[in-house]
This record gives C-alpha cells, sequence and structure tokens, in this order.
C-alpha cells in the first residue's frame, strides 16, 4: 500500500489533495343467427390467423337456452350488478380457453423482451409491503435498470407526486415519502412502456397504453374524491383492466387489426371479437397473465368486466375495485374514442349507471376526468411521449376545451392549450445527445446529500436515513455493490447490514470481520485509523498480502472502495463500494468531498438514533 501521490500505487488513501401465417379472409355472417344479446349486430364466425388446437367456437342465438360447457367460476361481484351478465359468462369452456391461453403464452415467450418483462413484474410483486426490509428490496430491485430509475424518480417529482416543495432524488427516499404502494404501481406502469414498444406498431400501442394510465389516474382521483383507502390499489386495477387488450397490440399485432376490423363489421364487442380471432376474450388473456405475473387475487377478480346494467354498491373490496375499474375505464373510452356529441350522452349513462357503486355526479365525473387528464400530460412528458401528437391527445384536448367552455380546435390544426405547453415543455427538455443520457455523478450526490437533510428533518428511522445515503452513493458513481457495515459491540465486529447491487443479500451474509485484530489487512487499517482508502486493484503485488481471505472468497471484484464511519476514535461502520474491474473506480476531488460529507451525514444520523 502506497502513500496518497505515488502514481505507482494501487492501494491509497484518499486525501483532499413463430410460425407462418396466411392472411385472413374477411369476417362472415353465420346464417340464422340472431346474436342481439350477444352485443353483436351480427353473429360472426371470423376465421382465425393462430394456428392453434383451439376448437372453432360460436355464438348462440338469443332465444337458444345458456349451458356452459363446463361450470363458470363464481362471479366475485355477482351480487353487485344487475342486468345482463358478465362477459364471463359467456367466456368458452375452461378446457378450450386454458389451451388457447397457454398457447398465446408461448407465442408470447418467444418475444425476447417478454422473459424480461415477465421476470421483472414478477419481482416486483414478490415484494410485499408487509416485509422488513421491503424498501430495500424494492429500491435496489428499481436501482438495477437505469432507465426505469430515471424516468420513476422524474415522475414522482412531478407536480401531482411530490407532497412538499423539496425534491425527491432516491427510490428509497420516494418509497418512504410516497408509499410502498405508489411507488411499486409507478415501476410497474414504467416498466410496461418501456418493454411493449415497437417501431412499427408504437402509434397503435401509445394509444393503448395511455388509455390504460389514464385510466389509473381517473380511478385514483375518483376514490380520492370519495374518500376511499385502496388508492394504489385501484390505480392499479384500472390499468390493468384492460391488460389483454393492451399486450395484444403488442405481441399480436396483426390479429388485433383484425379484431378491429370484425368490430368495424359486425358492430361485436372487442372481448367477443378477441375470442373469434385469438380463442379466447382480452379479458380471459389479460387476467391469465395477471396471475402468471403474480398479481395478488384482489387484482386479478377486479380485471373482471361489470355486467351490463346498474351497478349496486359492492360490499367487499374486490368489488369495489371492480366497480371503480370498470367504471373508470368506460369513462376513459368514451372520452378517448367518441365525438363529442356521443361523449356527453354516454359519460352521463356512465355515471348514471355506477351511480350507486360510484356515487359521483355528472359535474363530478368532469372535474375529475379534466384532473386526470392533466395527470397524463405530466406523465407523458416523463416518459417522453408527445401527446398532441396521439389521436388520443387530440381527443383529451377536445374534452378539455368542451369542458372549459371554449371551442374545439380542428382536428388538423395545431393544438392549443395546456397539452400543446406541456409537448413544448417536454420537446425543451429533451437530452441534446448521447452525453445528456448520463446523468452527472456531483449532481446526483449535490441532490441526495439535499434529500438526506430533509430526511434528518423529517425524523426519518436511522435505517431509512442510511439506506437513502447507500442508494446515492450506489446511483452516483456507478458502483457494481454498495455495502454498509455495523459494528457488533457484543462481538467487536463489522458486519453486513444492507446495501445495494445484484446479489446482495449473499454478500450481506458474507461480510463479517473481527476489530480486534491487528490492523494487519485493508479493513482493519480504515476502521482502526479511520481512513478512506481505495484499492485500485486487490492483485497488484504490493497490496496482494494485504487484502483478506475472506473477501476473495466472497467477492470477485477486483477494485473497491472504504470509508469508514469512526465516532471517539471507535469504528461504528463502515461504507463499502465495489467494481468489476481493476482501476475502474476514479473519484475526482469534488466527489470525494460530496461523499465525505454523506458519510458525515450518516454519522449525524446514528448519533441523532443514540
Amino acid at each position: 500500500m502506497t502513500r496518497p501521490g505515488h502514481r505507482h500505487g494501487h492501494g491509497r488513501r484518499l486525501c483532499n489533495n413463430p410460425p407462418t401465417r396466411r392472411g385472413m379472409p374477411r369476417a362472415r355472417r353465420c346464417r340464422g343467427a340472431d346474436s342481439r344479446a350477444s352485443g353483436c349486430n351480427a353473429r360472426i364466425c371470423a376465421p382465425r390467423r393462430l394456428t392453434s388446437p383451439i376448437p372453432a367456437m360460436t355464438l348462440p342465438p338469443s332465444d337458444a337456452p345458456r349451458h356452459d360447457p363446463a361450470p363458470a367460476a363464481p362471479d366475485p361481484a355477482g351480487d353487485e350488478t344487475d342486468g345482463a351478465s358478465s362477459s364471463a359468462d359467456r367466456a368458452p369452456a375452461a378446457e378450450p380457453r386454458q389451451e388457447a391461453l397457454e398457447f398465446l403464452l408461448r407465442r408470447m415467450r418467444h418475444r425476447g423482451d417478454f422473459p424480461a418483462l415477465s421476470s421483472s413484474v414478477t419481482a416486483i410483486n414478490r415484494i410485499t409491503a408487509s416485509e422488513s426490509e421491503s424498501v430495500g428490496k424494492l429500491s435496489d430491485l428499481i436501482l438495477r435498470d437505469f432507465s426505469l430509475t430515471n424516468k420513476l424518480l422524474r415522475v414522482v417529482n412531478s407536480a401531482h407526486y411530490r407532497p412538499t416543495g423539496s425534491s425527491i432524488s432516491t427510490i428509497s427516499r420516494a418509497v418512504i415519502v410516497l408509499g410502498f404502494d405508489a411507488v411499486r404501481n409507478i415501476a410497474i406502469t414504467v416498466l410496461l412502456f418501456e418493454h411493449l414498444h415497437d417501431k412499427a406498431n408504437a402509434a397503435q400501442l401509445k394509444e393503448e397504453f395511455l388509455r390504460a394510465c389514464l385510466a389509473g389516474l381517473l380511478a385514483r382521483d375518483i376514490g380520492a374524491r370519495l374518500r376511499l383507502r385502496e388508492l394504489e390499489q385501484a390505480y392499479i386495477c384500472a390499468v390493468f383492466h384492460n391488460l389483454g387488450r393492451l399486450v395484444s397490440q403488442y405481441y399480436f399485432p396483426e390479429e388485433s387489426e383484425d379484431i378491429r376490423r370484425v368490430m368495424k363489421e359486425t358492430g361485436c364487442r372487442d372481448d367477443l371479437a378477441a375470442q373469434q380471432v385469438l380463442g379466447l376474450s382480452f379479458e380471459d388473456l389479460g387476467i391469465g397473465l395477471a396471475e402468471a405475473w403474480g398479481f395478488p387475487p384482489v387484482i386479478v377478480g377486479s380485471m373482471r368486466k361489470v355486467a351490463e346494467g346498474t351497478v349496486r354498491r359492492p360490499d367487499t373490496l374486490e368489488g369495489r375495485l371492480r366497480a371503480l375499474s370498470g367504471c373508470a375505464n368506460e369513462l376513459c373510452d368514451a372520452v378517448a374514442s367518441l365525438p363529442a356529441r356521443e361523449r356527453d350522452r354516454v359519460i352521463r349513462h356512465i355515471a348514471s349507471r355506477f351511480a350507486d357503486a360510484v356515487p359521483m355526479t355528472e359535474d363530478k365525473v368532469r372535474e375529475s376526468l379534466a384532473s386526470s387528464i392533466e395527470e397524463l400530460a405530466d406523465l407523458a412528458q416523463v416518459i417522453q411521449v408527445r401527446l398532441p401528437a396521439t389521436r388520443i391527445g387530440r381527443q383529451l384536448d377536445h374534452f378539455i376545451h368542451a369542458t372549459e367552455g371554449a371551442a374545439p380546435p380542428e382536428d388538423d390544426a395545431p393544438l392549443p392549450g395546456q397539452l400543446r405547453e406541456r409537448s413544448q415543455a417536454e420537446d425543451a427538455g429533451a437530452p441534446a445527445g448521447a452525453a445528456a443520457s448520463r446523468l452527472d455523478a456531483q449532481a446526483i450526490l449535490t441532490a441526495g446529500i439535499q434529500d438526506i437533510t430533509s430526511a434528518l428533518l423529517e425524523g426519518l428511522k436511522l435505517n431509512d436515513v442510511l439506506r437513502i445515503i447507500l442508494e446515492t452513493v450506489y446511483r452516483a458513481m456507478g458502483f457494481k455493490h454498495v455495502l454498509l457495515c455495523i459494528r457488533d459491540a457484543r462481538g467487536n465486529t463489522m458486519t453486513g447490514r444492507f446495501g445495494f447491487g445484484p446479489d446482495i443479500d449473499r454478500l450481506i451474509r458474507s461480510v463479517r470481520f473481527s476489530l480486534a485484530t491487528q490492523p494487519d489487512n485493508v479493513f482493519n487499517v480504515a476502521t482502526a485509523k479511520g481512513v478512506d482508502i481505495l484499492i485500485s486493484d486487490v492483485d497488484d503485488p504490493q497490496i496482494a498480502g494485504r487484502i483478506p481471505a475472506w473477501y476473495r472468497q466472497a467477492l470477485a471484484s477486483q477494485t473497491f472502495v472504504l470509508f469508514p464511519l469512526t465516532l471517539k476514535n471507535t469504528p461504528v461502520a463502515l461504507i463499502y463500494a465495489d467494481k468489476d474491474r481493476a482501476g475502474d473506480i476514479v473519484i475526482a476531488e469534488h466527489e470525494l468531498a460530496l461523499l465525505r460529507t454523506l458519510r458525515n451525514q450518516a454519522l449525524l444520523a446514528i448519533k441523532q438514533a443514540a
């Protein structure tokens, strides 16, 4: 180990110095069938594009007795509605439906991005808010995705999420301030958009995604106005209410186009048209996927469509979420796709139909829609979608103008109003080049210091403050691992407590060393003397003998840095950070000063806790 300033030293103190498909022919009308009870103007038998084992299905005439091939699953909201039966009653038999679902899931798995999306969503769903370390686990999972982290932080700092004037610069603090469920839902929403991106299919995908997001925002806004407690559950339930339609557009774009054509030619609802083309409804596809992704039963159950007719006040959580999700999605479909005169009539009908289950006057519904549209504009700016350039954006702008009493713009005219203003701000804030895609380490460290100052003033728990500090170091410097070790006074040992990075749980269990031994290795030197040490290359002959055996057994990183935390000449903690390759850790003087400020904030938090 060499003294600072020796260029040849590799350990030094830190100092201030699928199969082919044939074309699908036009849908043909079946003879002698009246399908008015099924929601179609004419009964259809649309030839399918899929090569699958799914048997052909036909829709019975309205006067035919109903006999399902297999008993339908109990309807969780069956006692909440009257009028026509739900779409679950018209679903195909359980066995053919399951065969169709498995076939479609197999096709989806052949897309290279589907396993990654499934893995990410499933991993997030496995983390429950009841776990003691849920904040750290969720933060660590999100931080592994650079793009997801940046977009999520932009969302939580938007006016609709940020509850105070202070900004939030870390995922850990976002979870603490906004709540576990809110951050998890934002992460899943952004993940969905990040993965469901296809240039050849971009326009329609944006429409479906924005519509789903608007439904979620609307459900949460209505829930807040009704003083419901399950606001974040309402959001995610509404977003995923039409999951089947969204994933179909991405993974089966040609079949989705066939479904729209069948609907246009026959007046059939989308679920029935999907059943003809895909072999099962959008609803069943979405529910099957949600179950595969590990969503809880209460969310999966809420994805069932609400039956036609008056919707009664539900008496269960699942019923409330199902009614609210159904109402929000129907309102969004009306605003996003209907001309003004028909839109207003349908909004009145929806408000009346859900009046018992979702008690909102038509005026309050319109207020909630306007507020949710404004929030959608913020979200679109964050994820870099030009909302005014989309069909749904133009529809929403028409609605805003009508609500404000102004004349709506022409379809081909430049869009005035708030949506256009947001688009201009969005363009102005776009990165100038590839260099702008990397966040500046100094800026992240500075923002983190401000974040921690706010956390200390707010009196957050010690572990929460320390976790924010570690995350700031991890994200700013691009380390592979960042780990906090805490002194165990009983055994006079330093042990791993928590951190960030791949396989961090194993690393935490592996890091344990005695403080009673002589300072014969770099870890003991750092803690005993209270000095910061950077090891550029663990295999350098001048330093290799000072690397402890337990380190080489537990880690493969070739370079690391140590920041000890000392109170009254007694080591109380240690911050460890590493990278894979020798020489990869380079810390500029101004960055080192900020890192030491973070270390001092950690010491202050420990003093306050004591």
